[in-house]
């Protein structure tokens, strides 16, 4: 199955609890995610609007000491929000991969709902939506002066904003028009990267940096719970479809079958975490196989 995530459980972190849901990414190994709860997409949000807002106050700081006679009325601050406000959302996601300051704060993702890498034109497209789904009708409701004597000249910005809360509200994963649009999600990036008690230091099969610069730590993740799966006949089929997608992928020169699977696998994530976390500790994070980090 492709498309959007179907649900399986709920997962708990800290005092949030949120929703989980599989992909069918086109790898063909079920990934686990958990969807952003609305709290955390609203505080990362107010987060971006803070940092963006303080960015616009910096630029229009500088227009007016460097620009002699330049007046910044409404309109004109409109419109260099309007401009800073997409810069900022456009320049972190397409750079940061789905995230912005907000987002990693709060520990937040944007990823393609299909499971794939994430667009430049779905971030782009989600982005611009946004000003139609909020700050348009947002602007209309600031500067109309009808609040108190003609209450319909805010009823369709009202109205609208509605709506867009309605649609969020009314999709299983939490989607707002902009996720619809461009076909994105926004997930909770779990803080682990693999569990001690998986990285057994067998050392059987040995691995070179080159041969682990492929992956990150969502592929690393979905190992993790291909190892944790109970032995049977269909666990065994999926770890030697891995073995074999991993060993063409990173070029192992010989092949590896029967019991030697499961110790390669374990030991391939063991080699795989502590490249990952070497490199995030020289700020290289790689959150999967799509990173664009600089390489070790």
């Amino acid at each position: 199955m492709s498309g959007a995530g179907t649900p399986f459980s709920a997962a708990t972190a800290g005092s949030v609890i949120r929703a989980e849901r599989r992909l069918m990414p086109p790898e063909g190994v079920p990934l686990r995610i958990e969807i952003a709860e609305p709290g955390e997409r609203i505080a990362a949000f107010l987060a971006d609007i803070v940092f963006s807002t303080l960015g616009a106050v910096a630029i229009m700081l500088v227009g007016v000491l460097s620009s002699a006679g330049v007046q910044f009325t409404l309109p004109i601050t409109l419109f260099l929000s309007f401009l800073v406000r997409n810069a900022y959302f456009l320049f972190f996601e397409l750079y940061w991969g789905g995230i912005t300051p907000g987002k990693r704060l709060f520990g937040l993702r944007v990823i393609d709902r299909r499971g794939g890498p994430l667009r430049a034109g779905a971030i782009v497209a989600r982005n611009l939506t946004r000003q139609a789904e909020f700050f348009f009708p947002l602007e209309m409701l600031l500067v109309t002066r009808g609040w108190a004597w003609s209450p319909g000249d805010i009823l369709p910005a009202a109205v609208w904003i509605g709506a867009m809360i309605a649609i969020y509200y009314r999709t299983a994963d939490r989607l707002r028009l902009g996720d619809l649009i461009g076909g994105t999600m926004v997930i909770a990036v779990p803080k682990r990267i693999l569990a001690e008690d998986l990285a057994a230091p067998t050392q059987a099969f040995q691995f070179t940096p080159e041969q682990l610069q492929h992956y990150g730590v969502k592929e690393l993740q979905v190992l993790e719970d291909v190892l944790r799966q109970h032995h049977n006949t269909e666990s065994a089929r999926l770890r030697r479809e891995i073995s074999d997608r991993i060993q063409h992928r990173i070029g192992w020169p010989k092949p590896v079958g029967g019991r030697d699977i499961e110790v390669f696998l374990r030991d391939f994530y063991t080699a795989q975490r502590a490249f990952l976390e070497s490199r995030k500790n020289l700020g290289d994070e790689r959150p999967d196989k799509f990173h664009r980090g600089p390489s070790a």
